[in-house]
């Protein structure tokens, strides 16, 4: 029961985390700046935060990673952040941001699969149930219950969810014994290395500076979202992180309100409500 409380606890922060950056990225957007510079930049800032972290509270971190380990944080920095952003923006920058904001969280459909084949977690028909109520909710959430009108490019986006998942699965055996903080520190650190070699290509200028003091902010906030991350991971399933965070929308749908200004519609607050009740039942079964 401990353990299991201390995941909630641990994913709810994650959530609040992710909720924060995400409406931070929004704030800045809405200012003008780009969305390939503001990932590269945002990157740095909160790699550097990661890496001051771990010099500052556990030097010691760094040492004795095994080859296979060091592979593993490799592929997690490269598929997780290098592919995936790259897939997903570009899916964002030539689909709506309605498709992109619903068909990004089918990243829980593909965590279902490969936590099953790569980390032999259960797939029963109550996860399956659960599974799907939280992407309808979801989906009202993001949606507001309209219908989404596919693009070609809707295939990126979802390639993007897919990779996101398979990082989080790649990463799962490593936390067993390498700190998650370490973990962050590659995921964010290489995966600003892989990102500065494939955005040249996407947008020259991503690496010039513009609204300084809100990317710092929202670096600060991806940051922190990392630490959450893994140290969820290190302590849940991957399934169980990945269904739980589902909260995240409703958790932006509410920074909005209160941030940006946004409007709650009734249809949105039914898809919260069949969320919330979700996610009751996934921490009360074994997921």
């Amino acid at each position: 029961m401990e353990q299991r409380r201390k995941g909630l606890v641990l994913v709810t922060l994650f959530s609040l985390a992710w909720s924060l950056q995400i409406t931070m990225s929004k704030v800045v957007l809405n200012a003008g700046m780009s969305a390939f510079s503001l990932l590269f930049q945002v990157m740095v800032v909160s790699s550097l935060c990661v890496l001051g972290y771990i010099l500052l509270f556990k030097p010691r971190a760094l040492n004795g990673i095994e080859h296979n380990d060091l592979i593993r944080l490799l592929l997690v920095a490269g598929v997780g952040t290098a592919l995936a952003n790259s897939f997903g923006y570009y899916g964002l920058e030539n689909s709506a941001s309605i498709n992109f904001g619903f068909l990004v969280k089918t990243a829980v459909v593909f965590t279902l699969v490969f936590a099953h084949f790569m980390l032999d977690e259960p797939i029963h028909i109550r996860k399956l149930m659960l599974m799907s109520s939280l992407l309808f909710g979801v989906y009202l959430v993001t949606t507001n219950g309209r219908t989404l009108v596919p693009t070609p490019y809707d295939a990126f986006i979802i390639l993007s969810a897919s990779l996101y998942a398979l990082a989080n699965v790649i990463a799962k055996p490593v936390l067993r014994k390498v700190d998650s903080e370490v973990v962050a520190l590659f995921r964010l650190g290489m995966g600003s290395v892989f990102l500065a070699a494939i955005f040249p290509f996407l947008e020259p200028s991503f690496y010039i500076p513009a609204h300084v003091p809100l990317v710092i902010i929202t670096g600060l906030l991806l940051a922190l979202m990392q630490l959450l991350l893994y140290k969820t991971l290190q302590n849940t399933s991957a399934c169980y992180l990945s269904m739980m965070s589902m909260l995240t929308p409703l958790l932006v749908m509410a920074l909005g309100l209160i941030v940006l200004g946004e409007q709650l519609h009734t249809v949105q607050a039914i898809g919260g409500l069949i969320v919330v009740c979700s996610g009751i039942f996934i921490h009360r079964i074994e997921i």
